[in-house]
């Protein structure tokens, strides 16, 4: 028999008396004074620990014990048939080390699930994702962009027929080019600018025609947005941020940022800051086809070599209205890698 000083409550009143427990077999017993109880030891429930809280036991009657001793309390977890799992854990979370050592491992494993695991996730979903939702979200955010950042083009008629034909030599014959549609718009806070959106939409900004100084410059630019098109990567990028904007608020438990997210879809469009493997491959697809196409790869690097001038100078400028102007590279990572990269090619062509 194995015996130890608790605090007993009977579970009627709030009084504390000190009593004895004692555990003897399968049975447990409360001494107190005027009061002796006893129970099967298997209708005894003892809750699991949390931190330093005092452990308590709970018996049948709705009596509470609260116990000191660890050896009777571990001996009385065994004989109620307590967990294993339970009592690790316990003993887990009062070590500081074995402590970090568990958030290190959650932090690690959340990090390499948004790295790794999410874009994977992210792809399979896009290429699930029905064509009629995305041409209702491509749809959609014209509209709004329409609304709130972009005019009509200012560009004649003839022009445009130009640079639309120019658009399906670009996009090619097959069943999904044809599908694919050249926006015109004027922009002053987009300036020189392009973007891919769902269901294969891609606008180009008068600013942007105006920069280029040949037509195979702007197939170059053209060849690029496709890219993003048929690697999906707008839809991607959007089920990655929603995803990772979900799983850090339930984390947090800052479940208002996620109405944020929803409400703000149209600006992260315009705003999408595209990994380097997205970019990669776009240039990959536009290198592509300018091989294939016979067009100088130099177009490609010229007018990226343009855009980043002028973004070097608006950037650099001390108005500040300038901070409003969004330049096609200042969502892209860096430009002049990509210009080394385009001139490699170019040198082994």
């Amino acid at each position: 028999m194995k015996s130890a000083p608790v605090a007993y409550f009977d579970g009627k009143v709030s009084t504390r008396r000190e009593a004895l427990l004692l555990l003897d077999g399968a049975q447990v017993t409360i001494r107190a004074n005027g009061v002796e109880r006893t129970y099967p030891v298997a209708v005894v429930s003892i809750p699991p620990g949390v931190g330093s809280v005092r452990r308590t036991l709970r018996l049948p009657d709705g009596g509470v014990c609260e116990l000191h001793d660890p050896e009777l309390l571990a001996e009385l977890e065994r004989a109620c048939g307590g967990a294993p799992g339970q009592r690790l854990l316990h003993r887990w979370e009062q070590s500081l080390p074995l402590a970090a050592g568990a958030l290190f491992l959650t932090v690690l494993t959340v990090f390499l699930f948004l790295r790794y695991g999410l874009p994977t996730l992210a792809q399979r979903a896009s290429l699930a994702l029905p064509i009629s939702t995305e041409r209702t979200l491509g749809r959609e955010s014209l509209a709004t962009l329409d609304r709130v950042l972009m005019h009509p083009s200012t560009l004649g008629k003839e022009r445009r027929h130009e640079l639309t034909q120019l658009f399906r030599r670009v996009a090619g014959a097959g069943a999904d080019g044809a599908g694919y549609r050249l926006e015109f718009r004027s922009s002053p806070k987009l300036g020189a600018n392009a973007l891919a959106l769902p269901s294969g939409i891609v606008i180009i900004t008068d600013d942007l025609v105006r920069l280029a100084r040949e037509d195979n410059e702007l197939a170059a630019i053209m060849a690029h947005e496709l890219g993003h098109v048929r690697g999906r990567h707008v839809l991607r990028h959007i089920l990655q941020s929603s995803a990772s904007g979900l799983i850090l608020a339930t984390l947090t438990g800052d479940l208002v940022s996620i109405t944020s997210l929803a409400a703000t879809l149209p600006t992260a469009l315009v705003n999408a800051s595209f990994s380097r493997d997205f970019e990669r491959e776009a240039d990959d697809a536009a290198i592509a086809w300018m091989k294939s196409s016979g067009v100088p790869l130099r177009c490609y690097a010229d007018i990226l070599g343009r855009l980043q001038a002028q973004l070097n100078v608006r950037s650099g400028g001390t108005n500040g209205s300038d901070s409003a102007v969004r330049n096609y590279l200042s969502t892209h990572p860096d430009t002049g890698e990509r210009i080394r990269r385009i001139l490699n090619e170019a040198a082994h062509e």
